[in-house]
Order: C-alpha cells, then structure tokens, then sequence
C-alpha cells in the first residue's frame, strides 16, 4: 500500500535518494572520526554504515517506489544469500588476517561473520520479490554484454599503469612499487584479497550499485550522457568529504583526487556500464580494479596523462554529449 511518503519518493527518486544518502552517511562519517574515534564497536558501526549507505539508500528507493505486484518467494535466494554470506565471511576473516595484520581470533572471526551478512543479502537483491530491486540488483548475477567490456573493467587500471610505469623508466624516471618488498606470493595474495573485500565490502556492490546501478540509468533517462556523469560524479567526490577530512588528507591531493581523478572515473565507470547494456557488474568490477592496482603499482605522471586521453576518447568516440537511444536498458526510470 502505498503513503504520501513513498508517492514523493517514486516522482523524485534521484532527489529521494541524494537526500537520504548524505542524511544518513555523513552524519555517520562525523560521529565516526569527531564522536567516537577511539570506540572500536562504533567505529565499526558508523563505519559499515557510511560505506553501505549507497547501496542501502538505493534499496530503500528503489523498494519504496515500486508499485507492481511482488513474485512469490524463490528458494534461490535463500541459496544465493547462503553462499554469498559465506564467501563473503572467508574473504574478510581472510583479508583482516593476512593484509590488515590483525589476530586470527573469535573477537576478530565472529563479527566478519556479522559484517557478512549485509554483502550476502545484498547480492541475494538479484532474486528479489520487488521487481524495482531486481532491476538495480539483477545483473550483479546475470550480467548483459559481451564478456569483453567485462575484461576492459578488471585490466584498464593494471596496464595503463604498467604502461605507465614503462614509460617513466624508459625515460630515466623512478616508480615506486606498492608490492615492491612482497614475494610472488605475497603480491598474489594481496592483490587477490584487496580486490575480493573492495568488490564485496569498500567501493565495489556497497558503492556501485547505488552510483551507477541506481542513479546513472535514472540520470540517463532526461539527460545526455555526459551531464549525467557530471551529476554523478560531483555527488560522489562530495560523498568522500567528511572521510577525506577525517583521514587528515591533504587540500590538494583531496582537489586533485575528487575532481580530476572521480571525473575521469566517472566517465571510465558510466562506460563500462553503458557498454554492457545497463550492467551493474561492470562498474562493480571496475571500482575494486581501481583501488587495487592503485594501492599496488606504480603511480606515474605518464599513467595519469594515458586515463586523460583515455576518458577524452571515451567520450569523443562514444559521442557522451548525446542521449542513450530509447529504449537502452542503461537508461530507465
């Protein structure tokens, strides 16, 4: 049954959900570094809170503005949650142990567990009885597209910084490797780790699924492409202000990182999703690629200059400043 409050929320679902994500995730980012920086539990708390209120906010949005009638429970969900809880316990037990250094312990094994429970229920979403939560959640599972746009989202990052750094030493320059000092091993585990959480946990279906799953298709329905990026892309640099304050980041590397780096991000992400037929998979892919290889290779001026020329590109030769055709799964209300 419907109330004024969801009938405000399926006309403005954008609005809706802009307003609900900053009022929920930055009042959570103040308490968390201002509030309680030496309260471990609330820290946790306010933590998954702010990192989750993306994809949480457009589940609520998207649940709420839905009218049609609701599909009969499914046993594959259940299944799906099942195992996605699991994989996704393994992956965080294992990634606080090997890479964050912290004791293999029940105070740090039960609440991974706990934490799990949220990415498990979320992919499960793809089975949803709302078929307004199906469309954002769906092609986590069953992705559209030719499996290429699916490789170009996990190695853009890793070769044109390889490329990069090529480059800076075939010209005299240095680069500083992140998995310089690791063995092969060691630089396999934790590339295979950091990518595993990001995707599940810290910037892949936590992130992606609201930003792209959920705002750019709606974006994508009244706007050119490229101006659906820039709304986009400015509400997800302002999203990181509280943490990039609280982490004690710099002013110009907070300029340079939120509004040269998220804008060429922006363009690489809506890419990939466009690309694919509206699959959020593919962005979902593409965040943890990012945060990876950026933690794990070399930085370069030469890298930089190559993701420039790549989103110009990008939005030359897929012709951005125009409207997605009618009837493109990347844009719908």
């Amino acid at each position: 049954m419907s109330s004024p409050w969801s009938d405000w929320i399926a006309r403005h679902q954008v609005l809706a959900f802009y307003l609900l994500l900053f009022g929920v995730s930055w009042p959570a980012m103040i308490l968390m570094f201002y509030v309680f920086p030496e309260n471990m539990a609330m820290q946790g708390l306010l933590g998954v809170t702010a990192t989750f209120s993306p994809v949480l906010t457009a589940l609520y949005v998207s649940a709420s503005s839905d009218r049609g009638a609701k599909q009969a429970r499914s046993s594959t969900r259940w299944l799906v949650f099942l195992g996605g809880w699991l994989v996704t316990w393994v992956v965080l037990v294992l990634h606080t142990w090997q890479i964050r250094q912290a004791p293999l312990d029940p105070q740090m094994i039960i609440p991974s567990g706990i934490v799990a429970l949220l990415p498990g229920w979320l992919i499960s979403c793809a089975f949803s009885r709302i078929s307004g939560v199906r469309q954002v959640f769906g092609t986590l599972l069953r992705p559209r597209g030719h499996w290429v746009w699916y490789a170009i989202a996990l190695l853009t990052f890793p070769v044109i910084q390889l490329a990069g750094a090529g480059i800076t030493v075939l010209i005299g320059g240095e680069v500083t490797w992140g998995i310089s000092e690791m063995t092969a091993s060691g630089a396999t585990v934790f590339v295979a780790l950091t990518f595993f959480q990001g995707l599940l946990a810290t910037g892949g279906i936590n992130e992606e699924t609201g930003w792209r799953g959920f705002v750019l298709p709606r974006l994508q329905t009244k706007f050119p492409v490229l101006a659906a990026v820039i709304i986009v892309w400015f509400f997800w640099a302002l999203w990181h202000i509280p943490y990039d304050i609280g982490t004690g980041a710099s002013l110009e590397s907070v300029l340079i990182n939120r509004i040269f780096h998220n804008f060429m991000w922006a363009v690489l992400f809506a890419w990939v999703y466009n690309r694919t037929k509206g699959s959020v998979l593919a962005p979902v892919l593409f965040h943890p690629a990012m945060n990876t290889f950026s933690d794990s290779l070399p930085h370069s001026h030469a890298a930089t200059v190559m993701f420039a020329l790549l989103t110009l590109a990008v939005i030359y030769f897929e012709k951005m400043w125009k409207r997605l055709p009618a009837g493109n799964p990347a844009a719908q209300a």
